[in-house]
């Protein structure tokens, strides 16, 4: 006896659930190896209070300020480690 022939629209159906299945493992596979680890090697932001980065900030804006004596005192207030 020989067997039924499936119709083109199952086989289509079929195709496409593979299809489906195969780029779900690709796409998990993806994200694994390539996306995660990057995302673990973000450094942390530098907001604590040894951070240097307010006291240059403030540095670059006393450049342009009018009141370059005034501003640097205000930049001597973050209670930067190195003299201003």
């Amino acid at each position: 006896m020989p067997e039924p022939q499936r119709s083109p629209l199952a086989s289509l159906v079929l195709f496409m659930c593979c299809l489906a299945i195969a780029a779900s493992l690709f796409a998990t596979a993806h994200y694994l190896v390539i996306d995660l680890p990057a995302q673990k090697s973000l450094p942390a932001p530098e907001n604590a209070k040894s951070s240097t980065a307010n006291c240059d900030i403030c540095k670059l804006n006393c450049l342009i300020d009018p009141d370059k004596y005034s501003c640097l005192s205000l930049c001597q207030e973050l209670e930067c480690s190195e003299k201003v």
